[in-house]
């Protein structure tokens, strides 16, 4: 494969390709993120970093509307074969989609020697109150790109953030961006992927992770509605070999940066 492919479109499998050797690395960014946000996670690391743009996002059709887990994971499957990886980092919906290839030991990823699940989002159910906050957010969001209120739907999402996040110009800039993709783009066929479990809270899926030979880190911070570390707590409990590390709120896409990458160097290497 060849390398510093930057444009990534239809015939690169809508992956980006960024520097040389072994290993090779995968990463996949969040619900209404990119590429772009999930360069940060590559800094530092060794070997040839492959970043994908998910269905729905960068330019990349969406399958139509309802998005699951199980599609999800379909991709990501596809892109680690393709780029040969032997390690793999998630995002909230891709840390999702890894978790489901784990539950069901799809062949694609039986050989990955590190996975890191940042800001997992979905497991295998979400506590009574987090479901009624997910079901009530969702509403009000899907109301708010229906009407293109790009500002609306800005404030809603930044009202999950802590209150100094919120207020960051470079939080907000993004954020908008987010929401203009919302309004005027096919991600919004993604909006109820907020409800979907991740993974089949069955004997088989749990057996499925406990074996899991390779090393995984699960990554996430503290008051984020979003990604609950509760969800973080039972992905960790359930992989008894993972290292669960949990910053401080806001941390992982804005104020802890630097900790962050000091945590997947190590881990990766």
């Amino acid at each position: 494969m060849s390398t510093d492919l930057n444009v990534p479109g239809p015939e690169s499998g809508f992956i980006a390709t960024f520097g040389t050797g072994e290993p090779h690395t995968l990463f996949g960014h969040g619900f209404a993120g990119a590429i772009r946000d999930t360069r940060p996670f590559g800094t530092g690391i060794t070997g040839t970093r492959h970043f994908l743009h998910l269905p729905g996002h960068g330019g990349r059709p969406s399958p139509g509307p309802g998005w699951n887990y199980p599609q999800i994971a379909e991709v990501l499957a596809e892109a680690v074969e393709t780029t040969s990886a032997s390690r793999a980092l998630g995002v909230s919906m891709s840390a999702g989609g890894l978790l489901h290839l784990l539950s069901i030991a799809h062949p694609a990823i039986r050989d990955l020697e590190k996975i890191a699940l940042v800001l997992p989002a979905s497991f295998t159910g979400f506590p009574a109150e987090v479901a009624a906050a997910n079901r009530s957010h969702l509403e009000r969001l899907r109301g708010l790109v229906a009407d293109e209120d790009i500002d609306g739907i800005v404030e809603l999402m930044l009202s999950r953030e802590p209150a100094e996040v919120a207020q960051m110009l470079p939080a907000r800039a993004w954020t908008k961006a987010k929401a203009e993709n919302l309004v005027h783009t096919d991600m919004s066929d993604g909006l109820g992927l907020a409800l979907e479990i991740a993974v089949d809270d069955t004997a088989e899926s749990a057996e499925n992770l406990r074996s899991f030979p390779g090393e995984v880190l699960v990554l996430t911070h503290e008051d984020d509605p979003a990604h609950p570390v509760a969800i973080a707590e039972a992905v960790h409990e359930a992989i008894p070999s993972s290292r669960l590390e949990v910053l401080p709120a806001g941390s992982i896409l804005w104020r802890g940066r630097h900790e962050v990458r000091r945590i997947l160097g190590e881990f990766f290497g």
